[in-house]
């Protein structure tokens, strides 16, 4: 077992952290009364390699690799097959978490990553019910907005997927509007505007909708012939970074988002609309502006 330096219990997750950031990090998990263990992370792919216990294991990256570890990002795909894994994206690493949104046992987080943002990670990979009283008061917040996100994303699959599924999803088509695709991404793009508005008159949490501003960034994006990177959705989601990477993730494992390849460079990739979301959202355009809704 890693050695252990919290006196705020038994450890529920394990830190495989640079110094700075771990540092900082620790401090929060006192703050939230969450017992930590340290792993050196350069031991984590040696020879052994250190043994892990199956407690969420807090990594960070660096550069398109796990810092402190020289080893591809996508190598965390690896040690989840151990325990859960929590990789920390500073704002100049977030394109990297495309090459690890799909691997199962994999959670995203922002840089600073506070408590409650913590609490709502070890929530959803679901080791909340092993917390005291205490903490779960403390993230009480973070728990009923993680389940709210969940949910969410599920509501909305399953709404693309019946859509989909329908026999006669065909007359559900509006007649063909002659506007060109240029014009309904402004048409688009201008909705997006006086949404961001709202915010000169009201708290921005009071609208925060980040699914549906993130697929209007997105078909905004398709008509432009624009392809879109983690970090420009993270600001069209309009929320803080680290809640964004849990709606672009949970959105894709819900088969709402997919991640495409650059055609001219084969080792970068971008973030689109799935081909059931994209149908979706195009009937929802042409029913606007058909002037149908």
């Amino acid at each position: 077992m890693a050695e252990t330096f919290s006196a705020a219990g038994p450890p529920r997750v394990q830190l495989a952290l640079p110094p700075m950031l771990e540092t900082e990090l620790r401090s929060n998990l006192d703050a939230a009364g969450l017992g930590y263990a340290r792993i050196e992370a350069a031991a984590l792919f040696a020879e052994p390699p250190a043994p892990l216990a199956k407690l969420p294991l807090i990594v960070a990256a660096d550069r398109g690799v796990v810092a402190g570890t020289g080893r591809p990002l996508a190598d965390v795909g690896i040690l989840s097959k151990t325990a859960p894994v929590i990789v920390i994206l500073d704002d100049d690493a977030l394109d990297d978490a495309l090459s690890i949104m799909d691997i199962e046992g994999v959670e995203l987080a922002a840089w600073p990553l506070e408590a409650e943002d913590t609490l709502s990670i070890l929530e959803r990979i679901d080791i909340g019910q092993g917390y005291g009283a205490g903490v779960r008061e403390t993230g009480r917040d973070a728990f009923v907005q993680i389940g709210m996100l969940s949910d969410e994303v599920s509501r909305i699959a399953d709404q693309l997927a019946r859509l989909a599924s329908r026999q006669d999803a065909a007359m559900l088509l509006p007649a063909a509007t002659d506007r060109s695709a240029a014009e309904t991404a402004r048409s688009l793009r201008e909705i997006i505007r006086k949404r961001q508005a709202r915010k000169q008159f009201f708290p921005a949490e009071l609208f925060a909708d980040p699914a549906w501003d993130i697929m209007l960034d997105l078909a905004a994006a398709r008509l432009e012939g624009k392809q879109v990177s983690v970090s420009s959705l993270c600001i069209a989601a309009d929320v803080p970074t680290t809640t964004a990477l849990r709606w672009i993730k949970g959105m894709t494992d819900a088969g709402l988002l997919v991640r495409r390849s650059d055609p001219g460079d084969g080792r970068r990739s971008f973030i689109d609309l799935s081909d059931t979301a994209a149908g979706a959202m195009d009937r929802y355009i042409a029913l606007v502006e058909g002037g149908a809704i």
